[in-house]
């Protein structure tokens, strides 16, 4: 299950399972209260910081290119 599968409608548990394992398969610590706390919000529609630490996009391809692009600039 991916996170941007799951909606405001989701189970609250389901939503901080998810969150536990995106913390996890990003080599974050995140304790299970912490994670049911970010659910509650993400539940009731309010940001959290942290909730973008932990459902962060990884697009290796644009960071290749992205630092490509920035050796460029510095080298010229």
């Amino acid at each position: 299950m991916f996170f941007k599968e799951v909606d405001r409608s989701a189970p609250k548990n389901d939503i901080r399972d998810e969150l536990l394992w995106l913390a996890a398969d990003n080599g974050e610590v995140l304790s299970k209260a912490r994670a049911d706390k970010l659910a509650n919000k993400f539940k009731r529609g309010e940001f959290d910081p942290d909730l973008a630490r932990f459902i962060q996009y990884s697009d290796p391809t644009g960071e290749t290119a992205s630092t490509n692009a920035d050796k460029e600039r510095s080298a010229a």
